[in-house]
């Protein structure tokens, strides 16, 4: 209602422009867009990488937030100060942290494979498929052809 005041009718343009916008965008949707054909792909590339990068950011930002809004009882995490007292100390807190997840991130990685059991049982039976589909397509060494052009020589 930003130019009521200046053009009362703005609303009532704004709504039939929406929907007019509403039907024109599911009408290209439906019928002019199409989806993209699927190419196999190995695996899903350079992004392993970038997600594997966000995840050590990740882990290192959180644990130097927890660190240093973390304000709890007198542990492991306070040090003895200079006038007797503890002393809080959030970098002690955010490297504890920081490598208690980075080590379980690496067991779950170690204990978790790749690929599940089920599909590399599919990979390998397609996989021994193709080797008996091309060992039966190959022609026998010891027959030799016809002179006159047949596989199967007359007797």
């Amino acid at each position: 209602m930003l130019f009521g005041t200046v053009f009362p009718l703005a609303p009532l343009v704004a709504l039939i422009c929406n929907m007019v916008d509403v039907r024109v965008d599911g009408y290209r949707i439906l019928w002019k867009n199409r989806r993209y054909i699927a190419q196999r792909a190995e695996d899903i590339g350079i992004w392993q990488y970038i997600l594997e990068l966000l995840n050590m950011v990740g882990v290192v930002v959180n644990s130097l937030i927890l660190a240093f809004t973390l304000k709890g009882s007198p542990s492991i995490i306070y040090k003895e100060g200079k006038d007797g007292g503890n002393e809080y100390e959030p970098w002690m807190v955010a490297f504890a942290f920081e490598h208690v997840c980075f080590a379980l991130k690496f067991i779950v990685s170690y204990i978790i494979p790749d690929v599940p059991s089920d599909v590399q049982f599919k990979m390998r039976k397609e996989q021994f498929q193709v080797n008996q589909l091309f060992e039966k397509g190959q022609p026998k060494k010891d027959s030799k052809p016809s002179p006159n052009g047949d596989s199967n020589p007359a007797v």
